[in-house]
């Protein structure tokens, strides 16, 4: 009886997580940040949103650890306009970025995809093992028409981000 009642409540807390529409992506809702690599390496590319609590610090080791697991956020050398490694399909960035739990940035690391790959997970927070990282506000977004790009375009230059362009 207790499997019965335990399957049934997965079925209906299921159940209830589809019903949430999925949103249509337009002007206003931009479910994607498109990727291009434009260096000689593989990369590991992943956004992280930084609740308020956790700020200044935005290195979520335990958030960023993934991406070194997942193919996901894996973008090749010279690969343009990747839109999975930073694809939200439960809700607009929009959205996120009006909630006021969040700071007003997103935060985009990108990592040396072999680095990443052969190197312990502590070894890599530990030293900050970090190619870059962009701290991109809602309005920095728009302005690059949601297009982010490694290394850095001279359209990226006024971005906040570590180490500094140039």
């Amino acid at each position: 009886m207790k499997n019965v009642i335990k399957i049934l409540l997965l079925f209906i807390l299921c159940s209830a997580h589809t019903c949430r529409p999925i949103p249509e992506e337009n002007e206003n809702c931009h479910l994607t940040i498109y990727f291009s690599n434009n260096s000689e390496k593989n990369l590991r590319v992943t956004e992280v949103f930084v609740h308020q609590i956790f700020f200044p610090d935005p290195f979520d080791t335990k958030t960023l650890s993934s991406t070194a697991e997942l193919q996901k956020y894996k973008i090749n050398s010279s690969e343009q306009n990747n839109r999975d490694a930073m694809y939200s399909n439960l809700r607009c960035y929009e959205d996120i970025f009006k909630r006021d739990t969040y700071s007003d940035e997103v935060y985009v690391y990108i990592f040396d995809a072999e680095l990443i790959e052969n190197t312990p997970w502590e070894v890599v927070t530990r030293d900050y093992l970090v190619l870059k990282r962009y701290d991109l506000t809602l309005s920095d977004l728009q302005r690059l028409d949601w297009r982010v790009t490694y290394p850095p375009t001279e359209a990226m230059k006024d971005i906040k981000q570590y180490p500094p362009y140039g």
